[in-house]
């Protein structure tokens, strides 16, 4: 199966079974995959480019959940001026 680039940017950078060669995995680099091979799985050691889960996750990403805390804030101050007045 192809990585396409819509989804290819939300694969987090890591070692993955290399496709052609099971006993061995391959590093993504969260952009393509590299020429780095890993022969051991048990012993993975960090991969040479290694990025943080925060390049994986995407502006809408981002706005999706800066939504869902402001209504989670709005939701907890309308609790409490409620129960202030009540």
């Amino acid at each position: 199966m192809a990585v396409t680039a819509d989804i290819a940017h939300r694969i987090p950078a890591g070692w993955y079974p290399d496709r052609d060669d099971r006993s061995r995995r391959r590093w993504w680099n969260g952009v393509e995959w590299t020429e780095y091979f890993s022969a051991n799985p048990d012993t993975l050691a960090p991969g040479p480019h290694v990025h943080s889960i925060r390049r994986a996750i995407t502006f809408k990403d981002r706005v999706a959940a800066f939504m869902l805390a402001g209504l989670l804030l709005a939701n907890l101050v309308l609790i409490g001026f409620v129960a202030h007045v009540i």
